[in-house]
């Protein structure tokens, strides 16, 4: 690595960079339960990651219907039955 750069070289970027509306981030604000969260933030520490990486991945799944609550499913099993 050099110690030091020379930055006047630097050009700066006429072009806009094009960017998918869907794939950027939002900031929200939310309330949760204290105990929620903090079993949000234990497996995320267990998973290895941030627990706001976890919870995104965890509302990705849902929104995609690839986490189902089970409750729910044998509900709608059982009305399925009964008609």
């Amino acid at each position: 690595m050099k110690k030091e750069y020379d930055l006047k070289k630097l050009v700066k970027r006429t072009v806009k960079v094009k960017v998918d509306a869907s794939a950027s981030k939002v900031a929200i604000s939310i309330r949760l339960d204290g105990s929620v969260l903090a079993a949000l933030k234990t497996e995320a520490d267990r998973l290895g990651i941030p627990y706001q990486t976890h919870l995104g991945s965890v509302l990705h799944r849902y929104v995609h219907g690839d986490l189902v609550d089970e409750k729910a499913a044998n509900l709608v099993k059982i009305i399925r039955r009964a008609s």
